[in-house]
């Protein structure tokens, strides 16, 4: 017997008002979701009122328009919370800020986007502006990339049919075979770099962290302003210490060096 019997559609509806929302689109008006999803006036507006009622959506009474309330941020944080990547990562992410003194991220691919899961922020008054829970275009980050390089031929041609790379620094790679060649030599040296190609004042640098089975499944960056994240520190400092605790959290997730 099937189980689409047990199925409450609007159950299902709201939920996927609850995903239309983005970093790029945070506000909609009953009308902008009922041409989405093709709903008449009266089921969106019955759907948006008990999503408000149920405290996730709130309505701006003079713009009408609805946005997301803390609770999915609370919720969030719950599922992060319970996962054994940020439970066995965020001891050593928080080392590797105190240590490198900038701001380190770890994120992993969702969909075409890049999401980032955890954030500790270094000492420096000047700081990155990002947010756990956001997400950014995958090709252009350092974090990004090395998702990107690891994936299997299929999956890499499948994202790049899929996304526009959009230029959105003068050092953003825009070409798909220019992005395929740099993806394999981020696979070669086991780390990728963000030379300003996504913020034109920001670097980082990223490596893969993989999982029991050797998939890589999640990526940490160490990101700063472009006058600390010279260089000379990158390579002397940064990518030695990027790649060593990408390994550790590995190891902990039940990876095993290669001899």
């Amino acid at each position: 017997m099937s189980e689409d019997r047990y199925v409450i559609n609007s159950v299902l509806r709201a939920a996927q008002i609850l995903k239309a929302y983005s970093k790029e689109k945070a506000l909609f008006t009953n009308s902008e979701l009922a041409r989405r999803f093709g709903l008449n006036r009266s089921t969106i507006t019955r759907l948006l009122y008990s999503l408000e009622k149920a405290g996730f959506l709130v309505r701006d009474q003079r713009t009408r328009e609805y946005a997301l309330t803390h609770w999915l941020f609370r919720i969030g944080n719950v599922y992060i919370s319970q996962t054994d990547l940020h439970k066995e990562a965020m001891p050593l992410l928080e080392r590797l800020a105190s240590s490198c003194k900038e701001t380190v991220h770890l994120a992993i691919l969702s969909g075409v986007k890049l999401l980032y899961l955890d954030k500790v922020e270094g000492p420096q008054s000047i700081r990155i502006a990002s947010m756990v829970g956001d997400t950014n275009p995958a090709y252009c980050t350092g974090v990004g990339k090395v998702l990107l390089a690891y994936l299997e031929k299929k999956d890499l041609d499948a994202y790049l049919n899929s996304v526009h790379l959009k230029r959105y620094t003068p050092n953003t790679i825009c070409d798909a075979d220019d992005l395929k060649l740099h993806l394999s030599r981020v696979r070669e040296r086991g780390y990728a770099i963000d030379d300003c190609e996504h913020q034109p004042d920001v670097r980082c640098v990223a490596a893969p962290v993989r999982d029991k089975d050797d998939c890589v499944i999640a990526s940490i960056s160490i990101s700063g302003p472009e006058f600390r994240m010279v260089h000379e520190k990158i390579e002397e400092e940064l990518i030695p210490s990027i790649k060593k605790t990408a390994s550790r959290i590995s190891q902990r997730l039940g990876y095993l060096e290669k001899a």
